[in-house]
């Protein structure tokens, strides 16, 4: 079952985790989740258990070619089962992991439970959320510094990060920006010698779910022992984007992002703003300009993102609230 041709649909993923002994075949059920970019998600229901399988796809399904290795499933799955084992509320627990057809099933959120991005969206901006995040990122970035705890694959993997973020995020960018290429690969170059931590790689809003009894990250599939500033820089990106789309919630953003870095640097202070800055801007431009552009923004947007990336990068301010005096100069 490793062909692309072969991915689980919702008539075989029931017989199929039977088969495993994961549920029961005769009172099973199964639903096709959206939002399956890189991954087939179905849902599967019987009596006794909700699950969520995910079988990851070879190409994914963008307008651009992309392709990534499907083994990216099992650096998910133990990027779960770590952070599951550092901080047991923060993420759904792992049922079953199929190393050759490359399925993980994982427990499903309760049905009142949404992902933080839909939220955002809506006007609903709670910086309590954002305070959780932060703790919950610090408390991992810690407990895995010098890759203690990860598995020799997943600290030998530097491909899968290549694959889904350097290429189609940073160097689709630069060749899209040759004026800005090697600033852009300046970061890059710092990313790749920075091994330090367990890193999720996308840790955006579409990542967390979230409900009345918490919050999960999922999405492990970049999960590297990689440089902990970008985690910071992919959720501030996200937070910076959200008010250049709806500028009359800017405050509410702010104070999202303060919490969640007030929170992130209660016990882990980040050693170089000035990179973090630099991060953020490659992750707007790229948000622009890369394979994965922001699909809520429209063309005046993406012109205030595009320019406030290229400032981010270039100016390279040592504080992270600079980011946000920026923007507002930005969107004037």
């Amino acid at each position: 079952m490793n062909d692309a041709e072969e991915l689980l649909d919702e008539q075989s993923v029931v017989p199929y985790l039977a088969g495993r002994g994961v549920v029961d075949g005769t009172r099973a059920t199964a639903q096709l989740l959206g939002g399956g970019v890189s991954n087939v998600v179905l849902a599967v229901t019987d009596r006794s258990r909700r699950l969520v399988l995910k079988q990851a796809r070879a190409k994914l399904a963008v307008a651009e070619a992309w392709f990534a290795p499907r083994e990216r499933v099992l650096r998910e799955a133990e990027g779960l089962r770590v952070l599951s084992g550092i901080d047991p509320d923060a993420a759904p627990a792992v049922v079953d992991l199929d190393s050759e057809a490359l399925t993980m099933t994982m427990e499903q959120a309760p049905d009142d439970w949404t992902d933080w991005k839909t939220r955002l969206l809506a006007g609903d901006v709670d910086p309590a959320i954002a305070a959780q995040l932060g703790g919950s990122l610090s408390r991992m970035h810690q407990a895995t510094r010098g890759g203690s705890g990860l598995s020799a694959e997943l600290v030998a993997d530097v491909e899968t990060f290549d694959v889904l973020r350097i290429e189609p995020y940073h160097r689709t960018a630069a060749r899209r920006n040759p004026d800005l290429a090697t600033a852009i690969d300046d970061v890059v170059e710092r990313m790749r010698d920075t091994r330090q931590c367990l890193v999720h790689g996308d840790f955006s809003p579409k990542n967390i779910l979230v409900g009345d009894g918490g919050a999960w990250i999922i999405d492990f599939e970049v999960a590297h022992l990689g440089d902990p500033s970008f985690d910071v820089a992919f959720l501030e990106t996200h937070l910076l984007l959200k008010t250049i789309h709806a500028p009359e919630r800017r405050d509410a953003f702010a104070e999202a992002s303060r919490a969640f870095l007030d929170a992130y640097t209660r016990d882990t202070p980040i050693p170089d703003a000035a990179h973090l800055s630099r991060q953020i801007g490659c992750l707007l431009l790229a948000r622009v300009d890369g394979k994965s552009p922001a699909e809520y923004l429209r063309a005046p947007e993406q012109r205030r993102a595009h320019e406030l990336g290229r400032t981010l990068l270039l100016e390279a301010p040592d504080a992270p609230e600079t980011a946000w005096t920026l923007m507002e100069q930005e969107t004037e």
